[in-house]
């Protein structure tokens, strides 16, 4: 294995551009790597990993990591797992990691941890045994009398008792400090912070966009069905059917979905009682059309 980093494979592709890595950052992340793939195979082993770079002992959490990324091996790992495993829990936030730990522990994955999901979690992560504070939180905590808590009471557990979950953190600082350093995660993330909020900032603004071209589009229709002097006169019978014509065709609701793509949903149309005078002028309408086109 020589001093530049391998040629990036499709984990390293896919975690440079979601990260907006440089050349110079992946030959930091290589530099780390090389020096402890001590049979020069290109790869490290999970032991070496943990306790040897992050100075931690290996256990199911830290495995769940490499198992989130769908790593081939589970007793070692190349240099592109390596990457896209570290980038992606080292970028964890809080609730980030609160989540994942759930996550982890929830077996029957049903959104709730029994009593027994949660002693093997503590246990997993207290290898070296528990002290007195975490031993009180834990017979602390509330089940609700089903012996059941759901993610925003482990939330709750951390804010009162952080040294129970405090390896799981514990383990993030280990592995920032050790690959590439604490100061570059933090500017990492601030980066990233500040890049979310620009492509958030232009959603929002093409999201107006077409909220302003789909009422446009509707009060345009709407002007275009009375006239334009009908469409603006204080005449009662004009103003009533003008508003008849805005329930039937509610504003749109322009929204982002779950994959930040701008969707337009139109409601359904509003009726009130006294309606039934317009809908038949229109079916009239509608008929006299019909019977002009005939002849």
């Amino acid at each position: 294995m020589g001093n530049a980093p391998p040629v990036a494979d499709e984990r390293i592709q896919k975690t440079q551009e979601r990260m907006q890595l440089t050349k110079r950052d992946i030959a930091g992340f290589w530099k780390v790597f090389r020096k402890f793939d001590r049979e020069h195979e290109g790869t490290i082993t999970m032991e070496t990993f943990f306790i040897d770079i992050c100075q931690e002992e290996r256990n199911l959490f830290g495995d769940a990591i490499f198992d989130l990324i769908d790593t081939e091996d589970t007793a070692c790992i190349e240099f592109g797992e390596f990457v896209q495993g570290v980038c992606t829990f080292a970028m964890f936030t809080v609730t980030d990691v609160l989540r994942f730990s759930f996550f982890i522990f929830d077996k029957d994955k049903n959104g709730y941890i029994d009593k027994d999901e949660l002693d093997l979690f503590v246990n997993t992560l207290h290898t070296g045994g528990m002290g007195a504070n975490i031993m009180q939180a834990l017979k602390a905590i509330d089940f609700n009398g089903d012996g059941k808590f759901d993610f925003m009471e482990f939330s709750a557990l951390h804010e009162k008792f952080p040294t129970v979950l405090y390896p799981a953190f514990r383990l993030q600082q280990q592995m920032c400090s050790n690959i590439m350093g604490a100061q570059w995660w933090h500017r990492k993330k601030a980066f990233m912070q500040n890049a979310k909020e620009d492509e958030l900032r232009e959603l929002e603004k093409q999201r107006r966009i077409e909220e302003k071209r789909a009422h446009k589009t509707r009060n345009q229709q709407i002007r275009a069905e009375m006239g334009l002097g009908n469409y603006y006169s204080f005449a009662k019978k004009n103003r009533m059917k003008r508003d008849y014509l805005e329930r039937m065709q509610p504003l749109a609701e322009v929204y982002l979905d779950a994959d930040n793509q701008v969707q337009i949903k139109y409601p359904d149309p509003i009726k009130k009682m006294g309606d039934e005078q317009f809908e038949e002028k229109d079916d009239d309408e509608e008929d006299g059309n019909k019977g002009s086109r005939a002849q």
